[in-house]
């Protein structure tokens, strides 16, 4: 979430007018993530987040739309966008994709204690039970092809001898998107890290952000959630935070014995994406122009964990953690 596109007081008033949600009082941008520009908005009847799409086009919104809508129904966590006075929810505001949201109550967490990654391993496990069976798709964009093709644009941002360790893992990885033809599969979240999670007194209000939302392996989405909720400043996994998660995640959807033999691989690849993707919002940021991203977090954060992975699959945790559920 951020702020590219601009919206004047009269705008907002317009667009907020489509709906019966009262008068506007008051809106603010909020500058945080990369991709989206997003405002808070106080109207008469609720608290509200508009999101304007920088990078999705209009024909691209309606997936994201319809999997909330069905996740919603589900009884999954999430935030479904309000529909106007004509039943529509997406719509154009600055000719750009536009869309209001309810603001669930809460906030993302620091560092998350064990019982939050209790909570979101259940919804995560519930949302893989449920959406497996949706008539929804989605081509993930940044997999393998996504790496490769942006290899040499971030190379000499990493250091050596880690350029290596890329490139290796490039390779290594590779090996694990084959496999994923033969995992357990359906709508992935793809992007279930601390901040995409609202909590309010210690419970779970909602997971937002499903902008990368794609078809994909469930062990890969356990393997990005474990790596962002349960790593500790050395890159390794705290064993409570993941027993707990990973075994909560379980009750819900039982993880199968191929997918165990695929975790260090899903763990790795993991840890690979998010690396690439912070070292590509760095390039980004040197070319410069009106998609620069203001913020970008450190992509050694996700080679560390890379590193600890490569050193200590975790196959056990996964195994003890699967073996104490009913």
């Amino acid at each position: 979430m951020s702020v590219y596109t601009t919206v004047t007081e009269a705008e907002m008033r317009a667009f907020t007018a489509r709906f019966d949600l009262g008068p506007l009082h008051t809106f603010r941008g909020v500058e945080a993530g990369v991709e989206n520009t997003t405002y808070f908005v106080t109207l008469g009847k609720c608290e509200a987040v508009l999101q304007i799409f920088e990078e999705q086009t209009a024909d691209e919104i309606p997936f994201f739309i319809e999997l909330n809508r069905r996740l919603g129904a589900d009884q999954v966590p999430v935030a479904v966008p309000f529909a106007d006075h004509h039943g529509e929810r997406l719509h154009t505001l600055k000719s750009k994709p536009a869309v209001l949201f309810p603001r669930l109550q809460g906030s993302a967490i620091g560092t998350p204690t064990v019982f939050a990654c209790q909570q979101i391993g259940d919804a995560l496990g519930r949302m893989h039970k449920v959406s497996g069976g949706y008539s929804l798709h989605r081509t993930n964009h940044r997999w393998i092809e996504w790496w490769e093709g942006n290899i040499e644009r971030v190379i000499d941002l990493v250091s050596t001898p880690f350029d290596s360790v890329l490139r290796e893992q490039i390779s290594r990885s590779r090996q694990f998107v084959e496999s994923t033809a033969h995992l357990p599969s359906g709508l992935i979240h793809g992007d279930l890290f601390c901040d995409n999670a609202l909590f309010h007194d210690g419970e779970l209000t909602g997971i937002i952000d499903f902008y990368n939302a794609c078809d994909g392996a469930f062990i890969f989405d356990l393997a990005v959630t474990v790596n962002d909720w349960c790593s500790l400043p050395s890159g390794r996994l705290d064993p409570d935070r993941a027993h707990a998660l990973i075994r909560a995640y379980c009750l819900q959807r039982p993880i199968t014995e191929t997918e165990k033999d695929a975790w260090a691989g899903a763990l790795e690849t993991a840890a690979l994406r998010f690396w690439m993707l912070r070292l590509v919002a760095l390039a980004r940021k040197r070319e410069g122009g009106p998609q620069a991203p203001p913020h970008v977090k450190d992509p050694n954060d996700f080679l560390t964990i890379l590193r600890a992975r490569l050193n200590d699959p975790q196959r056990a945790i996964i195994d003890l953690a699967c073996s104490t559920t009913p």
